[in-house]
């Protein structure tokens, strides 16, 4: 590359052209070479058009330094915090940033910049656990899917804690076939039917392990109820209804517990009905128009009958 001044180089152009040039010192700059007055000249350059004030221009030189090995820290910097077109494609790949730069970037990085750096395809722990412990639930669930991050011990209880209540990451994590037996036997207890399945098998864990799960989910989930002020119930279902957890038997379990308030506030949510309607209609209707709300809630038929008899039993001890 010429040594010229930059505003000489850059003097007069048009967009089209100072993309090409962004191209050009991208490609030169990714060279393995010495320190040298062309390579001072290049950064020179890419400091400049790294502030450009049209953003085709930024992106074309951040696609263009990616895969540079090695790059000024100031640069790479301002092209890392700059609009997420220009960041993210450098973020997801380039190799020029330590383990505590990663560390402080992701202190600072929009959340498509983050969900960038938790696809991609080097990842260490820590930058892993950094992602875990301070990324969204978007964030999680792109590092779980990556294949390349490390689901270690400490990244995936961050993960397990954090996001306890948002089923579908830890749904999303019982699909990885990279799991230590600790983190499976914690995870089969928080997650969706489903995904206790996927583990099982892919573990090769005893049949009983489902079965204790799920008996070990509904009983934290029964004590929920009964520990929840009244007034946060209709919270507490809509909650449950959206993480897949209300399912038939969890309400059969609550009709048989004598847990009213709560069933009212799970059909009512799942029927769409106002909440002192449905409390009415369980306490004091007859089989028929209790078992109009039950199909409202597409509860299966052949538990009507017996939802039916745990309600009348329950109703007398009301």
């Amino acid at each position: 590359m010429q040594i010229l001044a930059v505003d000489t180089i850059l003097a007069g152009k048009d967009v089209g052209a100072r993309s090409e040039i962004a191209r050009r010192v991208g490609e030169h700059l990714c060279r393995d070479e010495p320190d040298s007055a062309d390579r001072r000249a290049a950064e020179a350059l890419a400091r400049t058009l790294a502030n450009d004030v049209i953003e085709s221009v930024r992106r074309e030189l951040s696609n263009s330094l990616r895969r540079a090995r090695w790059l000024p820290r100031d640069i790479a910097l301002r092209i890392a915090h700059d609009v997420d077109s220009v960041a993210c494609p450098f973020l997801e790949v380039t190799e020029v940033f330590s383990e505590t730069d990663w560390e402080q970037l992701v202190l600072t990085l929009s959340r498509s910049g983050l969900v960038a750096v938790a696809r991609r395809a080097a990842m260490s722990e820590r930058l892993a656990l950094s992602l875990a412990e301070l990324g969204d639930g978007i964030v999680a669930e792109t590092l779980v899917d990556n294949p390349a991050s490390p689901m270690t011990r400490s990244v995936c209880h961050t993960l397990m804690g954090r996001f306890d209540s948002e089923i579908w990451v830890l749904d999303r994590m019982a699909q990885r076939k990279d799991l230590v037996l600790e983190v499976v036997l914690g995870l089969i207890e928080k997650v969706s039917g489903a995904a206790r399945e996927k583990l099982v098998c892919n573990y090769e864990l005893p049949d009983h392990m489902g079965i204790v799960a799920a008996e070990a989910e509904t009983n934290t989930l029964l004590k929920l109820m009964r520990e929840t002020p009244l007034k946060a119930l209709p919270d507490l279902a809509a909650s449950l209804k959206r993480q897949g957890k209300l399912t038939e038997n969890l309400l059969l379990t609550a009709i048989r517990e004598n847990l009213l308030e709560f069933l009212a506030a799970a059909l009512s949510s799942l029927a769409g009905m106002r909440l002192e309607q449905t409390r009415s209609i369980l306490l004091r209707a007859d089989t028929k128009v209790v078992m109009d709300v039950f199909k409202r809630c597409r509860i299966d038929e052949a538990l009507h009958d017996d939802m039916w008899q745990a309600l009348v039993a329950a109703r007398k001890k009301h």
